[in-house]
C-alpha cells in the first residue's frame, strides 16, 4: 500500500513543477510578444513624430522659401530671374497686372504733369507775355499742319506721341530723371497755352480740345514715363549694388509699350483728328 501511495505520488510530485515551468514559459512568450508589439507600436509612434517632424519642416521651409520669393518680387519683377519668362502682358488682365505693377511710378509722373501744369497756367496769368511766346513757338512748329489732309494730320499726330512716349520709355535708363524733366516741361506747356485759350475762348473750348483724346493719350503718355522711371529706379538700385534684371525689365517695357501703348495712341489720335474738330465746332 505505501509503495504503491509512494509510487502514486511521486509523479504527481514531478507533474507539479513542470506544469508551472511550462506556464512560466507561456507567460514569459506572452511577456515577450506584448513587449514585441509595445516595442512595434513604439517604432509606429516614432515613425508618425519623425513623418510629421519631417512634414513641419518641409512646411517651414516652403514658408520660408514663398516669403524669399516675395521679398525677391519686390527688387525683381515677377517674371524674372536667369531662364524665367517674360511678363505676360497680353489680355485685360495682364494689363492692370501691369499697370498695378508700375502704379507708383505712374502716379508719381501723373503729379508731375498736372503740378507744372498748375504753374504754368498761373505763371502765365500773372505773366501774359509768357504764353505770347509760347503760343507762338508752337504755331511756328505746328502751325503748318492744320492745312494738311487731315490723314495726315492723324498720322503726324500719332508718330509724334509714339516717339515721345518711347522717348520717355527709353530715356528712363538715365535714372529716371529725364522723363520727369520731359513730363514737366511738356505740362507746363499745357498750362501756358490752356491759360492763353481759355482767355480767347473759354474753359468749355478747352475741355472740348483736349478731354476727348485726352482721356486716352494722357494715360499712355504717363504710362510709358512711368515704365522709364521704373527703369531709372531699377538702374540705381543695380549701382548700389542690389538684385535687379534690367534687361528683363526693359523687353516687358517695350513689349508693353508696342501691345498697348501704341495702339491706343492711335485711337487717340483718330479721335483728335475727326472727333475733337466736330465737337469744336458745336460751340
Amino acid at each position: 500500500m505505501n509503495m504503491e501511495r509512494g509510487e502514486e505520488y511521486y509523479p504527481e510530485a514531478d507533474a507539479g513543477p513542470q506544469g508551472n515551468t511550462e506556464k512560466e514559459e507561456m507567460e514569459e512568450e506572452e511577456e515577450k510578444e506584448e513587449e514585441g508589439e509595445r516595442e512595434k507600436e513604439g517604432e509606429g509612434r516614432t515613425e508618425v513624430h519623425a513623418e510629421e517632424t519631417e512634414r513641419e519642416m518641409r512646411s517651414e521651409q516652403g514658408t520660408k522659401e514663398e516669403h524669399a520669393e516675395k521679398e525677391n518680387e519686390k527688387a525683381v519683377p515677377s517674371g524674372s530671374g536667369p531662364g524665367a519668362p517674360g511678363r505676360d502682358i497680353s489680355g485685360k488682365e495682364g494689363f492692370f497686372n501691369y499697370v498695378n505693377y508700375i502704379g507708383p511710378y505712374v502716379l508719381l509722373i501723373t503729379l508731375v504733369f498736372f503740378a507744372a501744369a498748375f504753374a504754368g497756367y498761373a505763371y502765365s496769368a500773372s505773366v501774359p507775355e509768357i504764353s505770347e511766346m509760347v503760343m507762338e513757338e508752337f504755331e511756328a512748329q505746328f502751325g503748318g499742319i492744320l492745312s494738311l489732309h487731315p490723314f495726315l494730320i492723324m498720322l503726324i499726330i500719332f508718330l509724334n506721341n509714339a516717339f515721345v512716349s518711347l522717348l520717355f520709355l527709353v530715356m528712363g535708363l538715365g535714372l529716371g530723371i529725364l522723363p520727369i524733366l520731359f513730363v514737366a516741361f511738356n505740362g507746363y506747356v499745357v498750362g501756358v497755352l490752356s491759360h492763353l485759350v481759355a482767355q480767347e475762348r473759354g474753359i468749355l473750348f478747352i475741355l472740348l480740345a483736349l478731354v476727348p483724346h485726352g482721356i486716352i493719350e494722357l494715360p499712355m503718355v504717363f504710362l510709358a514715363a512711368g515704365i522709364g522711371l521704373r527703369l531709372g529706379h531699377q538702374v540705381l538700385a543695380a549701382l548700389l549694388g542690389r538684385p535687379t534684371e534690367i534687361k528683363k525689365e526693359f523687353k516687358d517695357g517695350i513689349r508693353f509699350y508696342f501691345h498697348w501703348i501704341v495702339p491706343l495712341l492711335f485711337v487717340a489720335a483718330v479721335i483728335e483728328t475727326f472727333i475733337t474738330p466736330l465737337l469744336l465746332s458745336i460751340i
